[in-house]
Formats: C-alpha cells, sequence, structure tokens
C-alpha cells in the first residue's frame, strides 16, 4: 500500500511540473501590427484598429 502511495504521490508530482511547462508557453504576449504598415514597423500589445486607416490590426507571426 505505502509503494502504490508512493508511486501515485511521483506520478502526480511529475503531471504538475510538464503541465506547468506548458503553460509558460501559452502566456507569451500577441503583438499586433497594422497590415498596411501605416506607421512603419510599430506594434501593439492589444488588438484594435490603427490609428492611422483604421484597419483591423492583425497578430505578428513570431
Amino acid at each position: 500500500m505505502k509503494k502504490f502511495i508512493s508511486a501515485t504521490a511521483v506520478l502526480l508530482l511529475f503531471i504538475g511540473t510538464f503541465s506547468s511547462c506548458s503553460n509558460s508557453a501559452k502566456t507569451e504576449a500577441a503583438v499586433y501590427q497594422c497590415p498596411m504598415k501605416c506607421e512603419g514597423e510599430k506594434t501593439y500589445d492589444k488588438a484594435g484598429s490603427c490609428a492611422v486607416c483604421g484597419m483591423e490590426l492583425e497578430e505578428v507571426k513570431k
């Protein structure tokens, strides 16, 4: 019974470790930019519309 509890604890520890590692990759902030590049290479941290032409900002792929 002690072996079962120990094995379960180790398994839960590994699952917690790997799940926290995969979540850290998802926390990377998105960057948005006007598709017409009205403001050159200026980027924004939130989606919205371009202040110059009014087009919807698009997410920049890294």
